[in-house]
């Protein structure tokens, strides 16, 4: 059986018409889904191997993905060389409705790995594999339990290096499908709750041997990075690198935002308080999408725009009561039919008379 396209279906159930009341709001549910994108499920599944740290690492990440998830944390002693079987990984996504996935693996010569991924019309469309330099859990920050979980993040994602090639224009992508949550249609002050920051940054060989400040968080990952010469210039695993080249280091933090940030000034700025988890990580492999595919994922359907109607409007109950124009009627000139029974009757009323 041929996969349909995105048009096709379409246009078959623009063809298909409901018999009953039931159906035909069914029908428009359908509709109003093309136009649309639902919020995506991701699916959290380990590899054959793992370490306590990685397996923290995808709790967390789970949490902030919830309640849109399908949560796998068992070993899965199939999935050996993980890189290998992510068609294995598609299915295990079909079956459970999740167009995201995310898995952790180490083993001796790729250690702390975690692969992102999309699929498209039941096929894999891209993923990426990263390597974890270093993790602060959650729990170790104390404002972590004032947010609500399943809230919608701002996502802020910066740095040079997502403009350098299309494999980090196309990983930018990613990274914000995967961490922007549910699609709302609208927003409020007291619905904002968490900031998420990714930010991509070059860290040098002095940098990583015991520099101070943000980047010293991911010394000792980057040290051993460099030590193993697993990592080059753009993140991809190399051996026999040079140590005079600077790597992309890329960090995640999330803040917690508050009502009152909102009303401050241009000049005012906010004290932003983390609430974790944070992490480092690079850049080890990919698979880009083509180009049509990715062309066809992002399309978008032109819908008609509805046009108002002054004349119509809707009661309290849901029905539309449209107002008709009608011309001033002059009563004296106005036909009526008379019928029948009204001429015998004035015809009898004058015999009797």
């Amino acid at each position: 059986m041929e996969e349909e396209n995105k048009e096709e279906i379409t246009e078959r159930l623009q063809d298909v018409k409901a018999k009953t009341r039931k159906g035909n709001i069914i029908l428009k549910k359908r509709e109003e889904g093309e136009h649309q994108e639902s919020s995506k499920n991701c699916l959290f599944i380990c590899g054959n191997r793992r370490t306590d740290m990685l397996k923290n690492f995808m709790q967390d990440i789970y949490m902030l993905q919830k309640p849109f998830t399908c949560y796998m944390p068992k070993l899965h002693h199939n999935l050996v060389n993980i890189e290998d079987k992510i068609e294995t990984i598609v299915d295990i996504c079909i079956h459970n409705s999740c167009s995201l996935f995310f898995t952790i693996s180490s083993t001796k010569k790729k250690p702390s790995r975690f692969i992102i991924g999309r699929l498209y019309n039941n096929k894999i469309l891209d993923y990426y594999i990263f390597s974890l330099l270093s993790f602060i859990p959650m729990h170790m920050f104390p404002l972590s339990k004032e947010i609500l979980l399943g809230s919608k993040p701002i996502v802020l994602i910066q740095g040079s290096y997502f403009e350098q090639s299309e494999v980090t224009k196309y990983m930018r992508n990613v990274l914000f499908d995967m961490f922007k949550h549910k699609n709302v249609e609208t927003l409020t002050k007291g619905s904002i709750q968490r900031l998420v920051v990714i930010t991509a940054y070059e860290a040098r060989v002095s940098t990583a041997m015991g520099g101070n400040g943000e980047k010293g968080s991911s010394d000792a990952g980057v040290k051993d990075a460099y030590q193993n010469g697993e990592v080059n210039g753009h993140g991809n695993s190399s051996r026999g690198n040079s140590l005079g080249k600077g790597i992309y280091v890329m960090s995640f933090r999330q803040y917690l935002l508050k009502k009152e940030m909102f009303n401050l000034t241009e000049k005012e700025i906010p004290t932003l308080d983390e609430i974790g988890p944070r992490f480092e990580f690079t850049l080890e492999d990919s698979k880009i999408p083509e180009y049509a595919l990715f062309q066809e994922a992002i399309k978008k359907v032109d819908v008609e725009k509805k046009v108002k109607s002054n004349k119509v409007k809707v009661d309290e109950f849901g029905h539309n009561i449209k107002r008709v124009y009608v011309q001033k009627q002059n009563f004296s000139k106005l036909h009526t039919k008379h019928s029948k029974l009204m001429k015998k009757s004035k015809k009898l009323s004058g015999r009797n008379g």
